[in-house]
Parts: C-alpha cells; sequence; structure tokens
C-alpha cells in the first residue's frame, strides 16, 4: 500500500478555461500539445496544463500530493482522470495563470522522472478539502505524483499516455 509523504492545496484563477503547472527549468516554453486520448490536457514532459469543462469557471482547487508509489483514487468521485509520465528537471513548479500572472507552485522532493495522475471533477455537489461554494471555486484537480517505476493496474508503466 502506497504511503502520501506530502499534500498541499492552492486556489487558482483560471483564464479562458485553463491553466497550467511548469517546472521552473521549462519556463517560455508555451502550451504544449493536447496530450494523445484526452480532451482537457497538454502536456509537455515538464509541464501540464488543465482546462475546466466551462470555460467560464474562475477559480479551481488544486490539490498535490506526492506519494512512495501508485495511490488508491476513488474513480467513482473522479470521473476524469488521465496519466503519464515526466521528467523534471527540478520538480519546482510555478503556476501558470495566463493573464492572472503565475504563482508558487508545488516543490516535489527531487528531480527526475514522475509518474502523475491527474483527475478533475467539475461543480461537484460537495466539493472537497473545505472547499465553499462562496469560494467560486468551480473545479477541482487532484494531481498524484509518485516515482516512475512503479507498476499498478490503474496508472502503471505501462499506461499509453506518456508525455
Amino acid at each position: 500500500m502506497a504511503l502520501m509523504s506530502i499534500a498541499m492545496q492552492q486556489d487558482v484563477y483560471v483564464v479562458d478555461g485553463m491553466f497550467g503547472l511548469v517546472d521552473e527549468a521549462c519556463a517560455g516554453e508555451g502550451l504544449p500539445d493536447r496530450l494523445p486520448g484526452s480532451d482537457w490536457v497538454h502536456a509537455s514532459s515538464g509541464s501540464v496544463f488543465l482546462e475546466t469543462a466551462d470555460s467560464l469557471i474562475i477559480q479551481a482547487r488544486l490539490r498535490v500530493e506526492v506519494w512512495d508509489g501508485s495511490a488508491e483514487i476513488d474513480e467513482g468521485y473522479w470521473p476524469d482522470q488521465v496519466c503519464m509520465s515526466l521528467d523534471l528537471p527540478t520538480a519546482r513548479f510555478f503556476v501558470d495563470q495566463s493573464d492572472a500572472g503565475s504563482d508558487k507552485g508545488p516543490h516535489l522532493s527531487s528531480p527526475g522522472r514522475w509518474r502523475l495522475r491527474i483527475s478533475r471533477r467539475e461543480a461537484p455537489e460537495e466539493l472537497p478539502w473545505e472547499a465553499a461554494t462562496s469560494d467560486l471555486v468551480g473545479a477541482c484537480f487532484l494531481l498524484q505524483f509518485w516515482p516512475d517505476g512503479t507498476v499498478t493496474e490503474n496508472c502503471g508503466t505501462s499506461s499509453p499516455m506518456t508525455a
């Protein structure tokens, strides 16, 4: 059973239905291509840009977790999921909020190759992580990182979606 070592969350601004999480070494590379098989994730080896289903959403709640192996996930609660591998030169991220500017993002324990599961939930009836509808949070994203090389049925190294 995998153990979580880090959990952090923050609210991010969503501009034109999108925001990004970018490794500091990959700054200035622009919007990556859409990830094959996904209609809401754009990814390169060091960045991910996430789209909301509704372009009118102005704020999203982002939770980042770091695990020592593939974490369990409630697939019923998180209906939209994508898995990939990332090569992170620094493993220090900033949040790209387009015209709303950038903000400090999470820092992982070390650079290198990481697996990432991204889960999205739009306008849930019950918002996770102490969010309230008055917070203007219109979507929630869960990003779960673990060192690459961990194989599981849900999101292992055999996943066809690799950035």
